[in-house]
């Protein structure tokens, strides 16, 4: 659903081309975004869909987010889970 173009969800841009949005392995997945409040936002959309669909819920307990920018980062997200 991440590569669905509808969705415009901005993966990590690679340095000699190329993005990345998703690894996923058995039940767990690891995304790669852009680090922005809009980006994020809409994948979070995407994922209470995806949800709504299939039955599946997110566990946030065993959710993790890694600023990998030297930007500062000057927004919340994710805070009303605990990351």
């Amino acid at each position: 659903m991440l590569d669905d173009r509808r969705f415009e969800i901005e993966g990590l841009a690679l340095p000699k081309g190329g993005c990345v949005k998703d690894q996923t392995f058995a039940d767990d997945i690891a995304l790669y975004l852009r680090g922005s409040r809009a980006n994020m936002d809409k994948t979070q959309r995407v994922l209470d869909l995806f949800c709504k669909a299939s039955g599946e819920k997110v566990n946030w307990n065993k959710l993790a987010a890694i600023w990998a920018s030297r930007k500062r980062k000057e927004w919340d997200w994710g805070q009303e889970v605990g990351l």
